[in-house]
């Protein structure tokens, strides 16, 4: 395996979990009516799973924390 698996499942998984966490808190707290603040808490919520997903995805790559495949008896 080389270091860019380690990235790929740790940015794809996190940002994908983040992303759908704070998307689903912020809706409700949202203003159904106001395309605005909905489009604001989209964005908010994307750029904030994308940075931290990098974030983490990066230090994965670097430290190779974890074993993602199942391991053959």
């Amino acid at each position: 395996m080389n270091r860019f698996f380690y990235f790929k499942v740790t940015f794809l998984s996190v940002t994908a979990g983040l992303f759908a966490g704070i998307l689903v808190y912020g809706l409700f707290e949202v203003d159904f009516s106001n395309t605005e603040a909905i489009t604001t808490l989209f964005l908010k919520s994307l750029v904030t799973a994308a940075a931290t997903g990098l974030i983490l995805g990066l230090l994965n790559m670097y430290f190779k924390i974890g074993n993602f495949q199942k391991k053959e008896d």
